[in-house]
C-alpha cells in the first residue's frame, strides 16, 4: 500500500500517462516530478535525484524511502532516467538538457542535484562540461566514484572481463569507471573554471554488509585499497574542491536510503549555502596504496574446474569469493593436508559490476601453508582470495631485499572511445613489470600482473595486482 501511494504521487513528465519507469526498463531521458508538498518553503530548493549504474529512477522509491522522506520534509522533487549502461559523457549531455527543462518547470528556481554512485559523476559532467551549472546551486554525491572504482578495473581485467561480459555488465558505463580513465577525467575536469560555479558536497561509506552478502565480497576485494562501502572506496568518494559532509557506517545500498542519509545532507539542500570548513583541494587528495593481499584468477572450464593458489606460511586467515554464472553445489576447496571445505554461504550478486553472478563464500582460519585446490563442474568463473598475513607489510617495503618476486603481466587495451576491445598480452620490461613507456597507443589499458616468489624464510607466495592506466592522445600516462 505504501509503494502504491508513492506511485500515485509520482507524475511522469514527457512520458505516457502512468509510465513510471522502474527497474531496468526505465525510459532514458524521461523524468518524473514528485507530488507538491502542502506548503513550499521558498528557502528549500527543488531536489533532482540522479540514479547510478545498473539502475533507474525507481531506485529512489522502490525499496527506498528517499522520495517519501524528501516529500515529508516539504521538498519539491524530480527524478530522471538516464542510460543505465552509458558513460558520463552521454549521460552528462542528456542530464544537462533535462536540468534546464526541470529548472523552467519549477519556475527557474535553482536546483539541488543529488547523485548516487555513478550518478554523481554524470551530474558533475553535466554541470562542468555541458553547461548546466546556471540551473543548479549545490550538488550532493552519495558514494560516487569520483576517482573510479577498482571493481571496475577487476571487471575489465584479463581474469574477469569475460565473466562480466557474460553477465551483461561489461559496457561503456563500467569501462568509464576504471581508475585510469577517471584519473584522466579528473585531469580535464578539476582545472576548469566551471568547477567553481557550483558547490559540491560528498558522503562516503565504510560498511560492506554481512559475510557472504552481495556487497561483502566487493568490500573484501576493495579492502586492499582502503575503507569502502562494498563498491566505492571512501577515498574515491571525495571530490576535489568539494566538501565532505560525512563519512559514515553506510554500505553502497543504505547510503542512498532516505532514513539513513537524508537528514545528514538536508542542511545542504537550501537555495543558498556557504562552503563548509571541510573543503579540500585536489592537491590534498591521497591516493590509496594497494596492500597486495589479493589473488585473482578466472577462466572458463569446459569440462571441470581445476584451479589452485598458494597460501604462504604464517597467514592468519584467508577468505575466498568464488563467482560463477551458475550456482555450483559441488564446488569444493581442498587444503594442502587434503581436508575439503564447502562454501559457507552461497548468494546471487545483486550489486553492480558482477550482478547476477553466484557468489560462493569461504573463510578459512589458520590455513595450512601450501597449494590450495578448487574443483567443481564446468562453468565460467572468477575467484578472489583475500589473505590476512604479515607478508603484506613485507611486500609493501620496497627496500626489503629478502623477499624475492617475479612478475608476469597481461593487458587488455581499449581504444580511445572505449568501445572497441583489443586483447593483448605482453611480458613488459624489468622482469615482467609494465612501465609507462611500454604503452604507446592512446586508450585505456587494464593490466593484470601475477606475482610469484619467496618470502624472507624462502617460503613460496603469490599475489595478483590489477590496475588501469589511461594514455591520452599526447602520450601522457594517467595511472
Amino acid at each position: 500500500m505504501s509503494l502504491l501511494m508513492v506511485l500515485l504521487l509520482m507524475v511522469p513528465v514527457g512520458a505516457r500517462a502512468g509510465d513510471l519507469g522502474g527497474g531496468s526498463s526505465g525510459v532514458s531521458g524521461t523524468w518524473y516530478v514528485g507530488a507538491e508538498p502542502s506548503w513550499v518553503d521558498p528557502a528549500k530548493a527543488p531536489i533532482v535525484f540522479v540514479h547510478g549504474y545498473n539502475n533507474s529512477a525507481s531506485v529512489w522509491w522502490e525499496g527506498n524511502d528517499m522520495y517519501e522522506t524528501a516529500l515529508a520534509n516539504g521538498y519539491q522533487t524530480a527524478f530522471i532516467d538516464l542510460y543505465s549502461d552509458r558513460d558520463m559523457w552521454e549521460n552528462g549531455a542528456m542530464l544537462a538538457q533535462k536540468l534546464k527543462v526541470i529548472y523552467d518547470y519549477f519556475g527557474q528556481k535553482k536546483l539541488i542535484v543529488v547523485g548516487y554512485s555513478k550518478g554523481g559523476v554524470d551530474a558533475q559532467t553535466a554541470l562542468v562540461h555541458y553547461g548546466a551549472h546556471p540551473y543548479v546551486s549545490n550538488m550532493i554525491s552519495l558514494s560516487s566514484p569520483h576517482h573510479g572504482t577498482q571493481l571496475s578495473d577487476l571487471a575489465h581485467s584479463s581474469a574477469a572481463w569475460w565473466l562480466a561480459a557474460l553477465l551483461g555488465n561489461n559496457n561503456d558505463a563500467t569501462r568509464s569507471l576504471q581508475t585510469g580513465n577517471m584519473k584522466y577525467f579528473r585531469s580535464i575536469t578539476d582545472g576548469k573554471a566551471e568547477t567553481k560555479l557550483n558547490k559540491y558536497y560528498t558522503l562516503g561509506g565504510y560498511k560492506w554488509g554481512s559475510f557472504g552478502s552481495a556487497l561483502y565480497w566487493g568490500g573484501l576485494y576493495l579492502s586492499s585499497y582502503g575503507s569502502n562501502d562494498g563498491v566505492v572506496t571512501v577515498s574515491s568518494s571525495r571530490l576535489p574542491g568539494g566538501t565532505i559532509i560525512r563519512e559514515g557506517a553506510w554500505n553502497h545500498t543504505t547510503i542512498r536510503e532516505g532514513s539513513y542519509t537524508f537528514s545528514v545532507f538536508k542542511p545542504y539542500t537550501m537555495s543558498e549555502q556557504t562552503a563548509g570548513s571541510n573543503a579540500f583541494s585536489a592537491a590534498s587528495m591521497t591516493e590509496p596504496v594497494s596492500k597486495t593481499n589479493q589473488i585473482v584468477k578466472g577462466g572458463k572450464a569446459d569440462k571441470a574446474i581445476k584451479e589452485d593458489f598458494v597460501i604462504e606460511d604464517g597467514a592468519e586467515s584467508f577468505q575466498m569469493a568464488f563467482l560463477s554464472e551458475k550456482k555450483l553445489s559441488s564446488l569444493k576447496l581442498k587444503g594442502p593436508d587434503g581436508q575439503e571445505y564447502k562454501a559457507a554461504k552461497v548468494e546471487q550478486d545483486t550489486g553492480e559490476f558482477f550482478k547476477g553472478a553466484w557468489v560462493h563464500s569461504f573463510k578459512i582460519d589458520k590455513p595450512e601453508a601450501g597449494k590450495w585446490k578448487v574443483t567443481g563442474p564446468a562453468a565460467a568463473y572468477m575467484l578472489v582470495v583475500g589473505i590476512d598475513s604479515p607478508l603484506v607489510a613485507e611486500l609493501k617495503d620496497a627496500k626489503n631485499q629478502k623477499v624475492k618476486a617475479s612478475y608476469k603481466t597481461k593487458w587488455i587495451k581499449y581504444d580511445h572511445d572505449g568501445k572497441k576491445k583489443l586483447k593483448e598480452t605482453g611480458k613488459g620490461s624489468k622482469a615482467g613489470k609494465v612501465l609507462d613507456g611500454d604503452l604507446t597507443e592512446s586508450g585505456v589499458y587494464n593490466l593484470t600482473t601475477d606475482v610469484t616468489g619467496f618470502d624472507a624464510k624462502g617460503k613460496p607466495f603469490e599475489r595478483t595486482i590489477i590496475e588501469s592506466i589511461y594514455v591520452d592522445e599526447n602520450g601522457k600516462t594517467h595511472r
